[in-house]
């Protein structure tokens, strides 16, 4: 696959290339140009040509080309879902939902263009008359991870697109094949050349020249906190505006009213979806008294149950992880969880698996301490930790207990008490009942070290436009 810049598909200028694994196998998949700092110039000077002309555009056509990049996503969705499979290691059903739900995007943002508009005109006593503008801030860049790399690349298409900027996104190297595709799907659409730019390559070589060009305006990034903290010291030195999503150890509260078994379940679906490697997944079980028995009783008989696999194969529960790093990491914490005193139980892997593939055993963590060290780091990978909590008022205590504070989550069937917790939970967005839906209706973002700024919602026209006043004397 190559690289898109204004109106063409391109090798990067060095002529190198990344070869991408499928995490199944182990083995090529395909391979993307090596982007450098002469391609992210090429790509901004393209997208500086094409600012204008789509600025001027009306809301209503640029909404109107969103939605029809919806319209061919769905009608190309098995096509990407494959190769997002293939290059990212999830089963094929949750790749089908995540294009599905990239498509939902783009129509949430189609339907939104309309309220891109001027903030008012009105005739203000001894000043004349006042007018407020909304203009697009320019040239944006983006850079995605590859954990859900279609769904996020819309999230950050779709609002720099309608409010009239032109955008460079950089997707993971790990996972670029499948935001490639995308692109090609919405270029077919009729998307003007140089609006959408993506260039391939590593954070060094790519993602740093990017950050930090001169024409570049804002940079949306999602994926590490270190990275985060990075990017936000490079972008200061131009002004440039940021939004950061870096991560999370969202808290799962479940309290002593609820039907344990059920909730166990839905904990365990939920925290094994794509392995385990989603920034919102419920990582750490806070597990009232009076239930954490029954709750653990069920989870320990299921984990021996979850069916490991290729994610093509439709009896595959979870697919491999992306990496033999990330694989590595999960291990040790686990190991680590144990060298702490708590209980571990693991699931098992089939013979018939590929040897070089990245499968990771699912593990059940049961007496955790609340203050472990491990548990106050995000665990990327399918490892289902629970801590017993005496009341909910220890358990708010310890789902605070984290340098982060993307999301969380309260399991009650007492509106009193899912008030008063969602109140006291220190998250971006906090869930009752259910964890990790993020309709594009809703802003999404955190606090403390999970970042700054909202992505989603009606945030995107805050984020991506910036307002200017006239004043007129009469």
């Amino acid at each position: 696959m190559q690289m898109m810049i204004a109106d063409q598909f391109l090798e990067s200028v060095s002529g190198e290339r990344i070869q991408i694994n499928n995490p199944a196998t182990g083995t090529a998949c395909g391979e993307v140009p090596a982007g450098g700092g002469e391609d992210v110039d090429f790509a901004v000077q393209a997208a500086l040509d094409a600012f204008t002309p789509w600025a001027t555009l009306p809301n209503s056509r640029r909404g109107g080309l969103l939605y029809r990049c919806a319209e061919l996503i769905r009608r190309e969705a098995d096509r990407i879902a494959l190769i997002l499979t293939t290059e990212q290691g999830k089963p094929l059903r949750e790749a089908k939902d995540e294009v599905y739900g990239a498509a939902a995007v783009f129509e949430y943002y189609a339907g939104s263009a309309s309220l891109v508009s001027s903030g008012y005109a009105d005739r203000l006593p001894r000043y004349g008359y006042g007018i407020v503008q909304r203009r697009p801030l320019g040239v944006c860049g983006a850079i995605i991870p590859w954990n859900m790399p279609v769904l996020i690349a819309a999230w950050k298409i779709g609002a720099a697109l309608v409010t009239g900027n032109t955008l460079v996104l950089k997707p993971s190297s790990k996972a670029p094949m499948a935001v490639l595709a995308l692109g090609e799907v919405m270029k077919r659409s009729g998307l003007p050349g140089g609006v959408l730019n993506i260039v391939t390559g590593s954070g060094n070589l790519v993602g740093d020249p990017l950050i930090s060009h001169p024409e570049v305006k804002k940079i949306s990034f999602t994926g590490g906190m270190e990275t985060g903290r990075h990017i936000a010291g490079v972008a200061a030195r131009t002004m440039k505006r940021v939004t950061l999503e870096l991560g999370g150890n969202d808290p799962m509260i479940v309290c002593s009213d609820v039907d344990p078994v059920a909730v166990a379940e839905a904990a365990l679906l939920l925290r094994l979806y794509n392995c385990g490697q989603i920034c919102t997944s419920p990582k750490r079980l806070i597990v009232e008294d009076e239930v954490y028995e029954a709750f653990v009783t069920h989870l320990k008989r299921r984990i021996s149950e979850v069916v490991i696999g290729d994610g093509t194969d439709p009896s595959s529960m979870i697919g491999p992880l992306n990496s033999e790093e990330v694989r590595s990491s999960v291990e040790h914490a686990v190991w680590r969880l144990g060298d702490e005193g708590a209980e571990v139980i693991m699931g098992r892997i089939p013979d018939t698996l590929p040897r070089k593939g990245f499968f990771c055993l699912p593990a059940l963590v049961t007496g955790c301490d609340g203050d472990s060290p491990v548990l106050q780091e995000e665990i990327f990978g399918p490892v289902i930790a629970v801590i017993n909590a005496g009341d909910s008022d220890e358990a708010i205590d310890i789902a605070n207990n984290t340098r982060y504070g993307l999301g969380a989550s309260v399991w009650t069937q007492k509106i009193e008490v899912a008030e008063r917790l969602a109140e006291g939970l220190e998250a971006g967005i906090v869930w009752v009942n259910q964890h990790m839906k993020l309709p594009p209706e809703v802003p999404f973002g955190g606090v403390k070290g999970s970042g700054s700024g909202r992505e989603n919602g009606l945030a995107f026209i805050e984020g991506y436009t910036e307002e200017k006043t006239i004043l007129i004397s009469r």
